[in-house]
């Protein structure tokens, strides 16, 4: 059976591999948290979303990982920014896969920037696993990364996506 990306979702549950795998990246405990965009947010902009949240509700930005896993096979934190006021953590980012929960896990190293962080971090738990973790890994040296603004400027606010409108979240650098 082959092991498609596109099967990644959240987990059901913080199961064995998950919560090990969520060790290596933090001594925090993974915790989920319900999506709640406003019609403003942009897909993919999770540190402006928290940003702007911040700034007409107050409170302060997150930095961790979002885990994405496919069960006993495969898993993925990806680099991202959650908004806490009042001790609440609300992520204003939705996904593009219209997932409505995510499983988060705070970096216990809060001097990093978000930038400082690895875009994504990934491990198989089968041989077929291991190889498509290796291979999106090095799929990842060619993706285009956008400025923040340009980010902004460029992908689909929640409103465009409740609409239909559709963009992937990351491009190949053109072949030089």
């Amino acid at each position: 059976m082959q092991l498609d990306p596109k099967s990644l979702t959240t987990p059901n549950n913080i199961d064995q591999k998950v919560s090990s795998f969520c060790r290596k990246l933090s001594s925090a405990t993974p915790v989920f948290i319900e999506v709640t965009p406003e019609t403003w947010c942009r897909q993919s902009c999770c540190e402006m979303n928290a940003e702007k949240l911040i700034e007409r509700l107050g409170g302060k930005k997150v930095h961790g990982y979002k885990i994405w896993y496919v069960k006993g096979k495969y898993i993925e934190a990806e680099r991202h920014t959650v908004h806490e006021h009042e001790g609440v953590l609300r992520d204003p980012t939705f996904n593009v896969d219209g997932e409505q929960k995510i499983l988060f896990v705070r970096d216990s190293n809060d001097a990093k920037g978000y930038d400082d962080r690895p875009l994504k971090i990934r491990e198989g738990f089968t041989q077929k696993a291991r190889l498509l973790a290796k291979q999106l890994n090095e799929r990842d040296t060619g993706v285009v990364t956008l400025s923040k603004e340009e980010s902004w400027d460029v992908m689909p606010s929640y409103e465009d996506w409740l609409s239909g409108t559709r963009q992937p979240n990351m491009w190949a650098a053109p072949k030089s």
